[in-house]
């Protein structure tokens, strides 16, 4: 306000004569505010600021209603010492703003209604529509408002829940035997409003027969204890059932007499026919994942003993694809030999464990032929490329010699085999180009003496892989996680404490762990 502004609370410089019976300025707004507190109205008294000449420049809010609500959801004793044109931009210059001075300089009350006040908050523009009586009171103007889209909004919010819920609601007098519904109690029982409700009784016509007993166990229940009591039934619209939940209670008077009963009903027609899509697809997925897990078991059974090694072996399907193309094979050899080998067919699914099956399968009679492991990886390559040329596979494949502790191997684009000797972990490298890429291609051998309680160690790449990180770091984590558990527990026990501390890093990918220990004599138990 600038220094030439002063609030005239009582005696305005011009004008009529103020109205009778006018007091001090503090008495003046006590008394209104006693006056607004004892009646139920939305309504604030404002005094006017004047500049020295005596124009109304704005107005300041003295006392208001504990109803009164603004634009801005301030309400009662919030809107106090507002000024107008301040709080409210949107009122100067409007047909309000006029009326204000108007009765301000009349002292006759005026109606503005409606009166559409816009406000921009934040640069989004609010709109609210008012009916608005003003009337000069004590040198002072007393406004009063009701907002008349706030019920139209709560309306149609109330529409939209309905609607979008398939929520109506409803209620039957048991006194006069009236009933009233909501709009969208008749969209749901496909209805005509026209024909206005029909009695609760009438849910025994239409409800599909094996339902009527829960009809009638409700109506005794409502009757009875009064609720409130859910249930849910099938009722005939048009040519089919749809299925509706109820939500039912009973209102009594004074002296407990049910008076009324009040329902809210929703139709689930649709959810109950999603729930039972979906528990059709669990159950067929039940059955697929048990069948998964069957065939992945002839593919890959439980591993036998073999002389001179303590084995341990796990496969872990992709959470994704159960079926996968990982596989193992610890087989004992003839003269006192052992095929060791661990592959990765590329991709899930069926067409993976069908390629990875003939490679376990081929791997092993060739092993029985005598066959190294480098001879091995050549006809499994060329396997591959005959019966498989849209397919690729990585392997690592090795023979161990008991009598003289001797292991022969090689890879073909597989990751490496890591030993364990002592506390330190090493990578046995022998690289090999990946199967089936090339129609021709050779592979050779290297060959390491191994020492009693030495731990060989064979996987696929979903043990050491995850998406963004280099395959070495994965090595690097691994060979960590190995160092710290073996010097934890005795010999005969690395093998199960190294399966306990591996899991796949990756678990959209299938994987496969191989762990064998070099028995120390052959009397201890493999």
């Amino acid at each position: 306000m600038s220094g030439g502004d002063r609030i005239l609370r009582l005696t305005p410089v011009s004008g009529p004569s103020l109205d009778a019976g006018e007091s001090s300025p503090e008495a003046a707004a006590g008394l209104v505010q006693a006056m607004l507190d004892a009646i139920a109205i939305q309504g604030v008294w404002l005094v006017p600021i004047r500049d020295q000449a005596g124009a109304i420049r704005d107005f300041e809010v003295c006392a208001a209603s504990p109803e009164a609500r603004d634009i801005h959801d301030r309400t009662g004793k919030e809107l106090v010492g507002l000024r107008t044109l301040k709080a409210y931009s949107g009122l100067a210059g409007s047909p309000l703003w006029d009326a204000y001075l108007r009765v301000m300089e009349t002292g006759e009350p005026e109606d503005v209604d409606p009166y559409v006040h816009r406000e921009d908050g934040g640069g989004v523009p609010q709109l609210a529509t008012y009916g608005v009586r003003l009337a000069r009171l004590q040198g002072g103007l007393l406004v009063s408002w009701v907002r008349h889209d706030r019920e139209e909004r709560l309306s149609a919010r109330l529409l939209h829940t309905e609607r979008l819920g398939h929520l109506g609601w409803g209620h039957w007098s048991l006194i006069t035997g009236e009933a009233e519904w909501s709009d969208q109690l008749y969209v749901i029982h496909g209805r005509d409003p026209a024909e206005g409700p029909f009695a609760l009784e009438y849910y025994r016509e239409i409800a599909h027969p094996d339902d009527v007993p829960v009809v009638e166990q409700a109506l005794t229940t409502l009757s009875g204890s009064g609720g409130p009591h859910e249930f849910d039934i099938r009722i005939r619209v048009g040519d089919e059932y749809r299925h509706i939940r109820v939500t039912a209670e009973v209102s009594r008077d004074a002296d407990g007499r049910p008076v009324e009963i009040h329902g809210v009903v929703q139709d689930v027609t649709d959810w109950r026919r999603t729930a039972d899509e979906l528990a059709e697809v669990t159950q067929r997925l039940e059955e697929e994942s048990q069948l998964t897990a069957r065939l992945q078991s002839i593919i890959l059974p439980m591993q036998d003993s073999v002389p001179g090694l303590q084995l341990g072996v796990r496969y872990f399907p992709a959470e994704t694809a159960p079926l996968g193309g990982d596989w193992y094979q610890a087989i004992h050899l003839d003269h006192g030999e052992t095929l060791l080998a661990v592959g990765d067919v590329a991709g899930h699914g069926l067409a993976a464990a069908s390629a990875m099956a003939k490679l376990r399968h081929a791997i092993t009679g060739l092993a029985f032929a005598d066959h190294d492991p480098a001879q091995i990886l050549v006809a499994l390559n060329r396997l591959l490329r005959r019966m498989r040329p849209d397919v690729l596979a990585t392997s690592v494949v090795a023979r161990y010699r008991t009598k003289d502790r001797t292991l022969r191997w090689t890879h073909a684009g597989h990751p490496p085999m890591l030993l364990v000797r002592g506390t330190k972990v090493h990578r046995l490298l022998h690289p090999g180009v990946l199967l089936g890429v090339f129609e021709d291609v050779t592979y050779s051998c290297a060959e390491i003496r191994l020492e009693p309680d030495d731990l060989l160690l064979m996987f696929t790449d979903g043990l050491i892989e995850r998406p963004g990180r280099d395959l070495f770091e994965g090595l690097d984590i691994l060979s960590d996680a190995i160092a710290e558990t073996v010097p934890k527990v005795p010999p005969q026990d690395r093998v199960a404490a190294v399966m306990e501390a591996l899991a796949p890093s990756n678990t959209g990918d299938d994987t496969c762990i191989l762990v064998a220990r070099i028995l120390p004599n052959s009397t201890e138990v493999s």
